[in-house]
């Protein structure tokens, strides 16, 4: 029996993504776990690295959006416990356990991990955004409602599987589904590090394109 699934949607991440899964396989506390991920597209060898260590590939031909990757991981999960990640977590990714215990003592339904920011984060604009949007919506001040690094138990799957999620906005639009339906959250600070994109265009329009799509997503606009 699964008792865990590791999520991970992954977009040419062909350098990041062999270093995430080996941290997640070799902890001494992942017996009983799976790993799926899903290919969104990757022009790289993303797909081919992932098949040496993960127990699922799932690759689009063509490049669909985290929102529709997550759900199609999500419907392929069979442990008790799903637990969200970023591909590129590199070596801390090995910290993804501690986000499992709270769920398992039945302390919170969700948790989401904090991490902080470093030398090239953004100015915070869009995540100050989403901490609004989502106390509006919920009541619930949270730290790190953006952060792509969470875990929930499998009996809210039949709250998220009925949603539809778009792109970058499904963190945003996940967190006030669960809360809504009333489950509790719990943030948990961990050291888990993945890239920044900087302050710089490139930086800048990838933070453009997040804050179009949470925004998208709360208009109930599907891209």
């Amino acid at each position: 029996m699964i008792d865990t699934s590791f999520v991970i949607a992954a977009y040419n991440e062909e350098e990041t993504i062999e270093k995430t899964l080996l941290a997640l396989k070799m902890n001494e506390r992942y017996k009983r776990s799976e790993i799926i991920v899903v290919n969104d597209g990757s022009k790289d060898q993303t797909k081919v690295v992932a098949e040496k260590h993960a127990d699922q590939v799932i690759s689009y031909s063509i490049n669909k959006g985290k929102g529709h990757a997550m759900l199609l991981g999500w419907q392929r999960a069979k442990g008790e416990y799903i637990v969200c990640l970023d591909a590129d977590l590199e070596e801390s990714a090995s910290e993804a356990f501690a986000l499992i215990e709270p769920i398992r003592q039945t302390r919170a339904d969700m948790t989401i991990s904090i991490i902080n920011p470093g030398k090239k984060s953004g100015m915070g604009v869009v995540k100050r955004r989403v901490q609004a949007i989502v106390y509006e919506k919920t009541g619930v001040k949270l730290e790190a409602p953006l952060s792509g690094q969470r875990a929930f138990h499998r009996k809210w799957l039949s709250v998220l599987l009925t949603k539809s999620y778009n792109g970058f906005g499904i963190e945003t639009q996940m967190t006030i589904d669960l809360l809504k339906a009333g489950a509790s959250c719990l943030e948990i600070p961990t050291t888990m590090k993945h890239r920044e994109m900087g302050r710089d265009i490139k930086g800048f329009y990838h933070r453009l394109k997040q804050w179009i799509d949470i925004e998208k997503q709360l208009r109930g606009v599907q891209s």
